[in-house]
């Protein structure tokens, strides 16, 4: 839809400094509180116990009193609310996602999941900074301003992921991290995923993460290999506060034992938490402070349909954590990672009143949700209308690719080959090589469906720049099933967000293609030769400007035309936007070529075709 703004609520958000005095003067009762909650069971996560019979006085959006609450002043504009013995917890706090991948703008995506309790988000905008470069910080950080949702920038350090092995559409070096720190549009490092430069030494690497240590903020990581020995006590020494990378209860244990914190990712494709939740419930008496949980990546169908963080809890507390301990790995754990602990994260005096009023904890039932002593939602709804952001023109035009032909997706061969293939696994993260006979016909390698064998290109549609030499790269993956005459194409594609197409036919793949050179960006599903469904993504060429629930029902829709198209698994958009993440092990594309990437290995480009 066209860019938009219109008026609405601005979130007031007062400091602990400015009104220390009158907080004080309504937890001794000489003055009237501006918000009391009455009677609720307290989810206690300083402690790990329920209270009963608490209340809660709050005064300019801060904690000022928790207890009996008897003489607490209650004035003529001191709002009353009875938690009727429900249980009272803090706001549920994200420590590490990306807001481009729920497809919907910070503003929409703030609407989409303070209605199920999360107040406070560490988000980072790599994606569209791959695009934009630095000024897409500083756009993100003011489209964010005036939200009741707390939302902490995490500084893109992997602009591109890894440079040298493809092309984004900017670079991130040191000189911007300290720029955006010194600015105040970043408040902590956003994750590092050149795991490879940290542990081998990259100058580059280590320049950006001096800029971070130097500037004081919490450095988050992605170390994504199976080597724990060697290479991840490296990376965390280098100053690495978290990582969410781990996939297995082994992996987030040894994490949590060198003092980095656990991120137990559980999104809408990489459902690791319940292999990783293992490490706790298999071990009665852990001390669990060094483990959290995070979502990274979910779509707007997730949230619209099974929640955010409350989600994430939920199904953390089906796998037999007890109810306590998720809700501390989303508070007063995730704060400590934060370091913001003074701030956020439990109901105590001195912190925002961040409050949720939830009638079944096991089930994660949240009725209200107080951000800095607003009621901003109730039963599932917000109750107050946020404003729209009116975003500069150049946000909305990130597509620079002329139109493609059949002939764009040919690959030449003369005589039979063994060429490279990714196999790709629905709801994981990484692929494995593979190798497959091919015959050429007329003269080219051709996707082959009855053996599950789909082209894929990764073509570069950032805006043209003279060290960019070259544009484009083919390969082949299996684990999709597509069918005869389909095709995929999306400008979302991590993190380079270069056009990934991926199809049966040549001429299916630049259908799709086309139709998002056209549209300006977005997801295209090519059916039988015909289009079948299509996402307009202008925001980046990764959002749109309309709300989750608009967005969550085109998710479906593109969803639905896959499932058309042969691939009978949920949500495997998102996996097939991993193709292009040359971090992650095995084998993966870039416009420049293919990368491999193996355990205790540095990244290298190799051939697709082995033998010639």
């Amino acid at each position: 839809m066209a860019n938009k703004h219109s008026a609405g609520y601005q979130h007031q958000r007062k400091n602990l400094y400015e009104v220390t005095q009158d907080v004080v003067a309504t937890a001794m009762g000489r003055e009237p509180a501006d918000l009391l909650i009455r009677s609720g069971r307290l989810v206690n996560v300083n402690v790990g116990r329920i209270q009963d019979g608490v209340s809660v006085a709050i005064r300019h959006g801060i904690i000022a009193y928790v207890g009996s609450s008897d003489h607490i002043q209650i004035g003529k504009h001191t709002r009353v609310v009875d938690a009727g013995g429900r249980f009272l917890a803090p706001g549920f706090i994200d420590t590490h996602d990306h807001v481009e991948s729920s497809m919907v703008d910070v503003r929409s995506f703030a609407a989409g999941v303070l209605p199920h309790g999360t107040t406070t988000i560490a988000c980072d905008n790599h994606e569209i900074t791959n695009v934009f470069g630095l000024r897409a910080v500083e756009l993100f950080h003011k489209a964010a301003e005036g939200l009741p949702l707390k939302v902490l920038v995490a500084m893109p350090v992997c602009v591109p992921s890894i440079p040298g092995f493809e092309d984004t559409g900017a670079r991130i070096t040191a000189s911007e991290t300290t720029e955006a720190y010194r600015q105040g549009w970043a408040q902590l490092q956003g994750e590092q995923m050149n795991f490879p430069g940290v542990i081998y030494g990259d100058p580059d690497v280590h320049a950006i993460t001096a800029s971070s240590l130097k500037a004081g903020v919490v450095l988050t990581g992605h170390y994504a290999s199976l080597e724990l020995d060697k290479g991840l006590p490296a990376f965390i020494a280098s100053g690495v506060t978290a990582c969410h990378e781990a996939t297995t209860a082994e992996a987030v244990m040894r994490r949590a034992e060198l003092g980095c914190y656990a991120q137990q990712r559980y999104g809408t494709a990489w459902l690791d938490m319940p292999n990783t939740i293992r490490a706790i419930t298999e071990n009665p008496g852990l001390d669990t402070r060094f483990f959290t949980l995070v979502t990274d990546d979910v779509t707007p169908a997730t949230i619209a349909e099974q929640g955010h963080m409350s989600r994430v809890v939920r199904d953390a507390i089906a796998q037999g954590v007890s109810p306590i301990q998720a809700i501390q790995m989303v508070t007063i754990n995730a704060a400590q990672l934060l370091e913001k602990s003074r701030w956020i994260g439990t109901i105590s005096p001195g912190r925002a009143a961040d409050i949720l009023i939830i009638s079944d904890l096991v089930n994660v039932k949240i009725d209200q949700v107080f951000a800095d002593g607003v009621l901003v939602a109730e039963n599932g709804k917000m109750v107050v209308q946020l404003n729209d952001y009116r975003y500069p023109e150049w946000a909305l035009h990130s597509v620079f690719v002329p139109p493609l032909s059949a002939a764009d997706f040919a690959i030449p061969a003369e005589k039979p080959v063994k060429v490279r293939v990714m196999r790709l696994f629905p709801g994981k993260v990484h692929t494995v090589e593979e190798f497959h006979d091919l015959k050429p016909s007329h003269g080219q390698l051709q996707a082959d469906p009855a053996r599950d064998l789909a082209k894929v290109a990764v073509i570069y549609r950032h805006e043209p720049r003279p060290e960019v030499k070259k544009t484009r790269e083919l390969g082949f993956v299996t684990g999709l099933n597509f069918k005869p005459g389909s095709a995929y194409a999306s400008t979302v594609s991590h993190d380079c967000h270069n056009l990934l197409v991926i199809g049966t036919s040549d001429e299916a793949m630049a259908k799709a293609a086309n139709e998002l050179i056209k549209s300006g960006g977005g997801l295209c599903v090519v059916v039988g030769g015909n289009v079948e469904a299509v996402l307009p993504l202008p925001l980046g060429g990764l959002m749109s400007l309309e709300s989750v629930g608009v967005v969550a029902e085109q998710v479906n829709s593109i969803e639905k035309a896959l499932k058309k198209a042969g691939s009978p698994d949920s949500s495997i958009e998102m996996t097939m936007s991993l193709l292009g993440l040359i971090v992650l092990e095995e084998l993966h594309i870039s416009n420049q070529g293919l990368v491999e990437l193996k355990p205790g290995q540095m990244p290298k480009f190799v051939d697709l075709v082995v033998n010639h």
